[in-house]
C-alpha cells in the first residue's frame, strides 16, 4: 500500500463512478449520504471497501444518528422541565393578568409586578387586573383571538369588554392612576360609575 495516491479511486470497484460505492448502500437508509461519507473516508485511510466497511460504516452512522436524536430529546425534555418550573416559580411569586388601554386597543399582559410593569409601559387606563399567571394569560389570548391585532393587543370586541366589565364587578375597579398617561379617552371614567 505505500506509494499509492491515497485520493486515487483506482483501486475502488467503482472506479469511474461520479459517487463510489453508491450501489452498495440501501437507497432508502436515511443515513446514506453520511455513510458515503464514511466509507469515503475508510477509502482515504487506506482500507479497503468491501461488504464488511460498508456494514461497519453504516452501524457507526445509524449510532451516530440515534446518539443525536437521544441528546435532541434530552434538550427538549430538559426545556420543557425549565419552562413548567418557570411557570411554578411565577405561580408562587404572585403572578397578575392585566388589562390595559393603550390607544385604541386593549392589552392582555401578565406580570410579576404591576407598579414596575405600569410605569415601564405607562396605559392610557388600566382597565381590570385578575390574579393569574401564563397559563391564565395564553387562556384569554385563545378565547379572544378573534379580536386579536398583534401579540397581546386587542381590538375592545363587545366580548372582551364584556369580560372585563365582569372582572370590575367581580374584583373590584382597579385604583391605579399614578403612572396611567390619561388622553381623555376613558373606557371607564375616575368617577364612580353608575350603577344600572
Amino acid at each position: 500500500m505505500v506509494g499509492r495516491d491515497p485520493y486515487s479511486t483506482s483501486y475502488s470497484r467503482n472506479s469511474g463512478r461520479r459517487i463510489p460505492h453508491l450501489d452498495k448502500i440501501d437507497p432508502d437508509a436515511p443515513d446514506r449520504t453520511a455513510i458515503l461519507l464514511m466509507v469515503h473516508r475508510f477509502e482515504l485511510a487506506g482500507i479497503e471497501i468491501d461488504e464488511r466497511a460498508i456494514e461497519i460504516a453504516t452501524k457507526f452512522m445509524r449510532w451516530e444518528r440515534d446518539k443525536k436524536d437521544k441528546e435532541a430529546a434530552e434538550r427538549e425534555a430538559k426545556w420543557q422541565a425549565e419552562q413548567e418550573q418557570r411557570r411554578a416559580e411565577a405561580e408562587a411569586r404572585g403572578c397578575w393578568v392585566y388589562f390595559i388601554r393603550a390607544g385604541q386597543l386593549a392589552k392582555i399582559g401578565m406580570t410579576t409586578n404591576l407598579a414596575g410593569r405600569f410605569s415601564s409601559f405607562r396605559p392610557n387606563e388600566v382597565l381590570a387586573v385578575q390574579p393569574g399567571g401564563l397559563a391564565e394569560e395564553a387562556a384569554l389570548h385563545r378565547q379572544f383571538t378573534d379580536l386579536r391585532v398583534r401579540g397581546e393587543y386587542f381590538h375592545p370586541g363587545p366580548a372582551l369588554q364584556r369580560y372585563i366589565r365582569h372582572l370590575r364587578e367581580t374584583l373590584g375597579a382597579p385604583d391605579w392612576h399614578k403612572s396611567t398617561v390619561p388622553d381623555g379617552n376613558d373606557w371607564f371614567p375616575l368617577q364612580t360609575e353608575p350603577e344600572s
